[in-house]
């Protein structure tokens, strides 16, 4: 596996953990931690669903701010 395939798997594996960590809450939850998230990264909802659906990358810092809204370790 040359360096490009192992960046791109470690993309896909924290956006597959961002999906499924989604999925785990009840829509209500998943709504307002969505909301949240979208505050504290300045970031807009479309930015959300492309993290969740592995079109981009999740930004580093984005990835500590999910993490402190979610309250839990997800990357």
């Amino acid at each position: 596996m040359n360096e490009k395939e192992a960046i791109n798997k470690q993309e896909k594996s924290d956006n597959v953990l961002f999906k499924e960590y989604l999925l785990s809450l009840e829509r209500d939850e998943r709504n307002e931690i969505k909301k949240r998230i979208t505050e504290e990264c300045k970031i807009n909802y479309p930015t959300i669903d492309n993290w969740r659906y592995g079109i981009c990358k999740i930004h580093p810092l984005a990835k500590d701010k999910i993490e402190q809204v979610a309250g839990v370790k997800i990357f």
